[in-house]
């Protein structure tokens, strides 16, 4: 017990620390900028980062949410990412240990948070992400022994959005979805094989149109509300990712009774 307890409060500083890191990858990414160099400016008056003033919380904590030099806002999205990262890499490692499960687990949630904020704020799912994420996910998929399942995951996540994106453009002749939640969707699948898919996109797409419709009646009548569906995809993939097991024992026992 007392070792699991070390592991989780471990990941859960290191998921602090990376935190801060995705924080620059939300930001840079889609700007095309590298994530590497140079290193943490203000991105209002590019005065460098110093160290104690890029500590995963407890920095925005001390500054009062501004920048040192030039009193800007730092956005509440900084501090609650870290925050998020800490939690999420500490319960992943609480509910799989120490074990190549983990090193997976990390790998996805953390592309999905990024992926997920960067969707949020921008509309897009960079392909700088997803395809390093397909090929992360097939090389765990051949380590663990369902490669066949992950290649069909991909390629009919891809596809099967494809077809629905195509056909809603037929129906409506306006695009309705974007590309990049094919290659999100395709990810999810090499990571999990294409038995998640259904699961995915039904509970994504029933939560985002619930989600979705509340907003409409809500926002003025002159306003379109733009809806990212990659967070709704991010979130049905990880709940299969931790519970599919359990979640398809369910629904077979469901159906014998």
């Amino acid at each position: 017990m007392e070792m699991t307890w070390f592991i989780t409060l471990s990941a859960g500083v290191f998921g602090l620390i990376f935190g801060s890191f995705a924080n620059v990858c939300v930001h840079r990414i889609p700007l095309r900028l590298s994530v590497v160099t140079p290193g943490s400016r203000c991105p209002s008056c590019e005065r460098a980062i110093v160290w104690y003033d890029n500590i995963p919380l407890l920095s925005w904590l001390f500054l009062s949410g501004k920048c040192r030099y030039c009193k800007t806002k730092i956005s509440m999205r900084y501090p609650v990412l870290e925050l998020l990262m800490g939690i999420s890499w500490a319960g992943l490692a609480w509910h799989f240990g120490l074990s190549m499960m983990l090193l997976q687990a990390l790998l996805l949630v953390s592309l999905l948070w990024v992926l997920t904020l960067i969707d949020l704020e921008t509309g897009l799912l960079p392909n700088v992400l997803t395809f390093p994420g397909i090929g992360i996910g097939l090389m765990f998929a051949y380590g663990f022994g369902y490669l066949q399942d992950a290649v069909i995951g991909a390629v009919v996540g891809y596809g099967a959005f494809w077809i629905i994106a195509r056909l809603f453009l037929l129906i409506t002749g306006r695009e309705g979805m974007g590309y990049g939640d094919f290659k999100l969707l395709a990810m999810l699948g090499a990571f999990m094989g294409w038995q998640a898919l259904p699961f995915i996109v039904f509970v994504s797409s029933f939560v985002g149109a619930v989600v979705g419709s509340i907003i409409l009646l809500v926002a003025k009548k002159h306003m379109r509300a733009e809806i990212p569906f990659g967070p709704y995809l991010a979130a049905a993939g990880m709940i299969w990712f931790l519970w599919g097991a359990d979640i398809l024992q369910w629904y077979t026992e469901l159906i014998r009774v």
